[in-house]
C-alpha cells in the first residue's frame, strides 16, 4: 500500500511528488512515456519570478525574454521591455527531467511506461489499474491518488471530475529564421486572419533558432502555414517537425472526490490568457501537497477534507483564470480594424506606461481589468460593438 499515487509526470505531477516525498510520504509517480519529458509540447516560457518561487533548475534555460512586441493585423506594434528578464525560455523536456530527478532524490518512486487506465475508489484505499509497456497489466493500492495527466481527461470523466469549458488547438515548430530587424524580441501576432480567438508567437531560443506557433479556436493548420511564411517566406513546411496540443480553458466542475484530487492542467489550472501551464501547475501542486500532508496527519481522505484544495486554488488564482478567460473571449470578437484602432489609441495614450506596476508575467487580472476600463477612455474612443 502506497501513501500517494501521482498519475502523470508533467511539472505539476513531478512537483507534487517531490513535495509529498520530501514530507516523508511513500509516493509513486506513474508516467505513460518511456522517458520523462518525451512529448513535452510547450512554448517553454516560464516567468522569471517562478525560478526563486519554486526553486526551479536553471540548467534547462535556453534564453531569456526582455522585450515583448505585439503586432496588430495592420502591422501596428505595442512593445514592452525591461532591463532584467521578464521570463526564461526553457528546454521543456530537460526541465521535466530535472524536476523528476529532484523528486526521485527526495524519495519518490518513478515508474515509466505505465499507462493508468482506471481508478477504483474503495472504502479504505484507491486501486490504480495500469498497463506497463513491458510487463502488461498490474495494479497498486494507495491511500490517495493525484491526477496530473494534462489534457487527457479519461480519468476525470470516469470520476465525474472537472472538464474544460473549451479547448484551444495549438501548433508549434522550432525553426531557423532569417534576420528580421526585431533583434531578440518575442513577438505576439493577433488578428482574425492570424489566429481567431487567440494569437501566434515567435520566441527566440538563441543561436538563430526560434519557436513559431499559434493557438486558435479553429483548425490551426492553415493559419500556421500563413504564419510560418510570414516570418520566413522561403520556409519549407515539409522539413518542420510540427507539434500539436489541445489547451484546456477554464474548467467546470469539482477537482476533488473521496481519495482523489485532479490538479494542474488536468484541473484546468493554466493561464487562460496565454495557455501557459507551468506556473499554475507548480502552484497547484503546492496546494495539493499542503492539503494532503494535513490529511495524512488526521488520516481523513474524504471529499470534505480534500475539498480544502478547491477552496485554496479558487482563492489563490481562481479569479485569474476567470478574468483571463472572459477577457480572451471578449477580445476574440474584435475585428481586425478594431484591433488596429486599439493599438493606435494605446500607443497614443502610453497605455503600457500607465499599466506599469500592474503588468506581471504570471498574474494578469489587474492589468486586464485596467485595460478594459481604459477602452472607453482612450483617445478617439474604442467601440467593441
Amino acid at each position: 500500500m502506497k501513501d500517494v499515487v501521482v498519475i502523470g509526470a508533467g511539472p505539476a505531477g513531478i512537483h507534487a511528488s517531490y513535495l509529498l516525498a520530501q514530507a516523508g510520504l511513500n509516493v509513486v509517480l506513474f508516467e505513460a512515456q518511456g522517458r520523462v519529458g518525451d512529448r513535452a509540447i510547450c512554448s517553454g516560457v516560464v516567468g522569471d519570478e517562478a525560478f526563486p518561487r519554486f526553486d526551479l533548475p536553471k540548467q534547462p534555460i535556453l534564453s531569456d525574454i526582455r522585450c515583448i512586441q505585439a503586432v496588430s493585423p495592420g502591422g501596428r506594434k505595442l512593445e514592452y521591455s525591461t532591463d532584467g528578464p521578464l521570463a526564461q525560455v526553457i528546454d521543456k523536456a530537460e526541465f521535466n527531467r530535472s524536476l523528476a530527478q529532484r523528486a526521485v532524490n527526495a524519495g519518490a518512486e518513478l515508474q515509466l511506461g505505465c499507462w493508468v487506465n482506471s481508478l477504483q475508489v474503495e472504502k479504505h484505499s484507491v486501486e490504480v489499474q495500469y498497463r506497463h509497456t513491458d510487463a502488461g497489466p498490474a495494479s497498486v493500492r494507495a491511500q490517495v491518488a493525484v491526477i496530473t495527466t494534462g489534457v487527457n481527461g479519461s480519468l476525470n470523466r470516469a470520476l465525474g471530475l472537472a472538464h474544460p469549458r473549451q479547448f484551444l488547438r495549438a501548433v508549434q515548430a522550432e525553426m531557423a529564421l532569417p534576420p528580421n530587424g526585431h533583434g531578440n524580441a518575442t513577438r505576439i501576432f493577433v488578428g482574425q486572419g492570424v489566429a481567431p480567438g487567440a494569437f501566434g508567437w515567435e520566441i527566440p531560443l538563441g543561436k538563430n533558432r526560434w519557436r513559431v506557433g499559434l493557438m486558435t479556436e479553429d483548425n490551426p493548420d492553415p493559419y500556421f502555414a500563413k504564419l510560418v511564411h510570414r516570418v520566413s517566406p522561403n520556409a519549407d513546411m515539409s522539413t518542420l517537425r510540427i507539434d500539436r496540443k489541445g489547451i484546456a480553458q477554464a474548467s467546470v466542475g469539482r477537482c476533488v472526490v473521496e481519495r482523489v484530487i485532479a490538479a494542474g492542467e488536468a484541473a484546468g489550472h493554466i493561464k487562460t490568457t496565454t495557455g501557459g501551464g507551468i506556473y499554475y501547475g507548480l502552484l497547484s501542486a503546492e496546494l495539493v501537497a499542503d492539503v494532503l500532508v494535513r490529511a495524512f496527519r488526521s488520516m481523513n481522505f474524504n471529499a470534505r477534507s480534500l475539498g480544502e484544495f478547491e477552496r485554496y486554488w479558487r482563492s489563490t488564482f481562481g479569479n485569474e483564470l476567470m478574468v483571463g478567460y472572459f477577457a480572451r473571449k471578449l477580445a476574440s470578437h474584435f475585428t481586425d480594424g478594431q484591433i488596429d484602432k486599439f493599438f493606435d489609441a494605446a500607443n497614443a495614450s502610453n497605455l503600457l506606461v500607465r499599466l506599469n506596476g500592474k503588468l506581471k508575467f504570471d498574474w494578469h487580472h489587474r492589468a486586464l481589468l485596467s485595460t478594459l476600463r481604459s477602452l472607453m477612455t482612450l483617445p478617439g474612443g474604442f467601440g467593441v460593438g
